[in-house]
C-alpha cells in the first residue's frame, strides 16, 4: 500500500483521520492566537513594571504620559506596600513636581535621576498639604510615590540605586 486508501472504508478512515488532525490543528491554532492577543492586548492596558529597591521589590504602575501623570494616584482609596506608582517625565528636569491634588492617604516621594538614582525624597506627604507642590533639587527623569514610611522600610535614600 502506498499511503493512499483504496477501498471505501479506507477511505473514510483517512478522511476521518486527516479531517480530526485538522480540527484539533485548528483549535490549537486558534487557542493559540486568541491568547497571544489576550496576552498583548493585556500587555497594553498593564502598564506595570517590578522595581528592585535597596531592601526588596514592589510593582510600579507606570504613568508615562502627561494624563496619568497629573492623575498619579488621585482618587485611589489606598496604596499596598507591596505597590507604587512610577512617573516617567518626558525629560530630566527640576520642575518635575508632585501635589497631593484629591489624595486620599498620605505618601513617600522620591525622585531619581536618568541613572536611576535617587536624587530626593520627601517622606510622609499628607493630603492636607494641597495645593503646596514638591519638586526634586536637580533634575529628575522618574518619579516614585509609594505608602507613607515604605521609603524608609525599604532604604530608598539619597544615592540609592533602583532597578527595573
Amino acid at each position: 500500500m502506498d499511503g493512499k486508501p483504496n477501498t471505501p472504508q479506507d477511505k473514510w478512515n483517512y478522511l476521518a483521520k486527516n479531517n480530526t488532525a485538522r480540527v484539533a490543528l485548528k483549535i490549537i491554532l486558534i487557542v493559540a492566537v486568541i491568547w497571544l492577543l489576550y496576552h498583548g492586548i493585556s500587555s497594553l492596558f498593564n502598564s506595570s513594571l517590578r522595581l528592585i529597591l535597596p531592601n526588596g521589590h514592589i510593582t510600579a504602575e507606570v504613568a508615562d504620559t502627561q494624563k496619568l501623570r497629573l492623575s498619579g494616584l488621585s482618587g485611589w482609596d489606598s496604596l499596598p506596600d507591596s505597590e507604587g506608582m512610577l512617573f516617567v517625565f518626558d525629560s530630566a528636569s527640576t520642575t518635575n513636581c508632585f501635589w497631593m491634588k484629591d489624595m486620599k492617604f498620605a505618601i513617600d516621594m522620591v525622585w531619581l535621576d536618568a541613572d536611576k538614582h535617587v536624587v530626593r525624597q520627601e517622606p510622609n506627604v499628607a493630603p492636607e498639604t494641597y495645593p503646596s507642590t514638591f519638586c526634586p533639587d536637580s533634575p529628575a527623569k522618574y518619579g516614585l510615590e509609594l505608602g507613607s514610611g515604605r521609603a524608609q522600610d525599604l532604604k530608598i535614600t539619597p544615592g540609592a540605586k533602583l532597578r527595573w
